[in-house]
């Protein structure tokens, strides 16, 4: 992003703050939507979860995405950006009634169903409102992603989907769920995923199951891949190779007559964000150098609750080739309050300006008003210009429902 237009915002917004960048977000989407086209409906559904922001889900809509969401907070965010309700899907494992009542009054597309159960109560809920709602059976294909434990969600054993004989026997026993027309399947088998193959061995457990319920007479004709696809946080990863996966992936997804679904969020908006955020003091302790900047854990929790990189550099180009290794910290009150270990930076001078990498996903969605922080604004910069997409808080908007 442009240096001066980043010095303008942080004088002006104040800091931290999160800046997004519209033109790498159109660059990422056509990247995606290039390597897996669609055929007159969305392929891409954006997963709100990783940013939430009105505008950049209006971004993203005019770009031609639907969305995915996971709450009925979510799915009222994309019908305020203007999303058709038949263009979201709705995931999640845990779906209060009142949610599944308000996707089927608002006709929401698809409604990814993760139990037994909750088959069951969906289906008499339509009934109920004079609806059958097309669904997709999650499955979980147990398939192990590699990836980090938190953001494995297609291993045996996790909270997420069913397995396969149960997803068969539903739709063996579909007549009895007459709310429902089961359609299609869904998988996702985690987050930061950068080889197509586990992609291919939970695609092969999906197109199993499809031939299966196929051959039972159902028409199951959807698959929801799910999104995951890995992003480079640290100097020795790359981006997935989407294209790549989408030459492996295709063939098979084409031969067996089925719509494609993909759930991206991270791979569309990680890179076009970073956190602006200013030094306020640095000290040495123990050995250790320290920089305090004012941005926290409760502003990118990422790191504290992960364990994830996110590259921190000087705004304006350091003067020394000086580099020493800091403990990059915030002024939250808590030992795990940090935004870097170990970071190699040039010395740095209370009020000088950082940008925190790679914070377009799960930074602001994941944000938090702890120690009574009100949280940072939210600017979009695009074709040189810039506008604040929402407002720092202030401590009456903290309190106000006190």
């Amino acid at each position: 992003m442009n240096t001066s237009l980043l010095h303008e915002i942080a004088e002006r917004v104040g800091t931290p703050c999160y800046v997004y960048d519209a033109d790498r977000i159109r660059a990422n989407y056509h990247a995606l939507a290039s390597a897996f086209p669609g055929a007159g409906k969305p392929v891409i559904h954006f997963a709100v979860k990783a940013n939430g922001n009105l505008s950049v889900l209006r971004l993203l809509r005019e770009l031609g995405a639907g969305f995915d969401v996971v709450s009925g907070g979510e799915m009222h965010r994309a019908l305020r950006a203007g999303a058709r309700p038949e263009s979201i899907v709705f995931a999640g494992v845990g779906k209060t009634d009142a949610e599944l009542v308000d996707a089927l009054a608002h006709g929401i597309g698809w409604i990814n169903v993760e139990s037994a159960q909750e088959l069951r109560v969906l289906s008499d809920l339509a009934v109920a409102h004079g609806r059958v709602q097309r669904v997709a059976l999650r499955l979980n294909p147990g398939v192990d992603p590699h990836t980090h434990d938190y953001m494995s969600t297609g291993k045996s054993g996790t909270k997420f989907g069913v397995e396969p004989a149960t997803a068969l026997d539903l739709i063996a026993r579909r007549r009895a769920f007459p709310g429902v027309a089961i359609e299609g399947v869904h998988f996702h088998i985690g987050s930061m995923v950068f080889e197509p193959e586990p992609y291919l061995a939970a695609l092969d457990v999906a197109l199993d199951v499809i031939t299966r319920a196929r051959a039972m007479g159902a028409e199951v004709d959807s698959l929801d891949m799910g999104g995951g696809f890995g992003i480079p946080y640290t100097a020795d990863q790359v981006a997935a190779p989407v294209a790549a996966m989408a030459a492996a992936l295709l063939p098979r997804i084409r031969a067996a007559q089925i719509d494609l679904h993909l759930e991206p969020g991270r791979f569309l908006v990680a890179d076009a964000g970073v956190l602006l955020t200013r030094v306020l003091y640095t000290k040495q302790s123990g050995g250790t150098d320290y920089v305090i900047v004012d941005a926290a854990m409760n502003d990118l929790i990422r790191p504290a609750l992960y364990g994830a990189t996110h590259q921190p550099a000087p705004l304006d180009p350091p003067t020394t080739t000086e580099r020493r290794a800091v403990e990059l910290v915030g002024p939250v009150c808590e030992s795990g309050d940090f935004l870097a270990h170990s970071a190699s930076l040039p010395p740095l001078t209370r009020g000088q300006l950082l940008t925190i990498a790679n914070a377009g996903a799960y930074g602001m969605s994941m944000a938090s008003n702890y120690n009574t922080r009100p949280r940072g604004a939210e600017v979009m910069v695009e074709g040189g210009a810039w506008r604040v997409i929402r407002p720092r808080e202030t401590l009456d908007h903290l309190m106000a429902g006190e």
